[in-house]
């Protein structure tokens, strides 16, 4: 706040020699001055203008990337100065740190509030057609799962545990459903990530390597894969299905404190 008082009187200093006027800068001259340069440049709150910025990031970074998106975009896209978005970020990389955890949690939120309202049984049809749903509306998720260069540039060398991120808890699920006689415990919970991760990207990519005549619906596709998922990972004794729905529900909870802390760790300088 210091910085920004003095930057003001710095300001005023300048408009009044400008002026003509070589007197000394009263107090009086300073608080009036400021009183008026803040009526003419009313900023929003602290943590409406962050939210303005984060939306109007995730906006453009989905749209042009990172690589291609500068602060200036982001400022005038949210309407404010560029100067407002060192308020709240102390960089481009903070930035998008911050809306790629932010963006992820809405994933998580959206996929659970869809598992959570089905009032039908357990079963890996359902779980994969939301979490895929959600993804496929996420385009910052989307790109992150898919590692698009367009959208993420050479953001995720930098900064690999985005990804790994995703991975681990699909692993760790896979680990509690296993000692939960939900999955079929034959095959490491890591391997069963890793094939439902390359699962996962051949449904978000496919429509773009397979030609049109030998598609089906987004929609289809997630039913039909689920069926195959439920009769594949089911074991041998029979599934406990009515444990299923607690331990992901658990993860999920546990998602989001890993969510916030990233979050946290990506430096959000807003929080203050």
């Amino acid at each position: 706040m210091g910085k920004v008082l003095e930057r003001i009187r710095i300001r005023c200093i300048v408009r009044f020699f400008v002026a003509g006027r070589n007197d000394r800068l009263t107090e009086s001259d300073y608080l009036v001055n400021i009183a008026a340069m803040r009526t003419k440049h009313t900023s929003p709150p602290r943590s409406a203008r962050s939210a303005l910025l984060l939306d109007a990031a995730a906006e453009l970074f989905a749209r042009w990337g990172f690589d291609k998106t500068s602060v200036e975009d982001i400022a005038r896209e949210a309407g404010v100065s560029k100067g407002a978005v060192y308020l709240e970020f102390r960089s481009k990389d903070e930035l998008f740190r911050v809306v790629v955890y932010r963006e992820l949690e809405r994933y998580r939120l959206e996929w659970l509030r869809q598992f959570e309202e089905d009032s039908a049984g357990w079963s890996f049809a359902r779980m994969f057609q939301y979490s895929m749903a959600a993804m496929n509306a996420n385009p910052i998720v989307k790109a992150l799962m898919t590692r698009d260069q367009r959208v993420f540039g050479n953001f995720l060398q930098r900064e690999p545990e985005l990804l790994r991120t995703s991975l681990s808890a699909r692993a760790e699920l896979f680990d509690q459903l296993q000692q939960a006689g939900a999955v079929r415990d034959d095959m490491p919970p890591k391997e069963l990530a890793y094939l439902l991760s390359i699962i996962v990207y051949g449904m978000i990519v496919g429509a773009e390597v397979i030609p049109e005549e030998h598609r089906v619906s987004f929609d289809r596709a997630i039913g039909a894969l689920g069926l195959l998922l439920d009769r594949g990972l089911a074991p041998e004794a029979g599934s406990a299905k009515e444990v299923a729905r607690p331990v992901l529900a658990a993860m999920a909870k546990k998602m989001k404190i890993s969510l916030q802390e990233g979050a946290a760790d990506a430096g959000h300088s807003g929080a203050k």
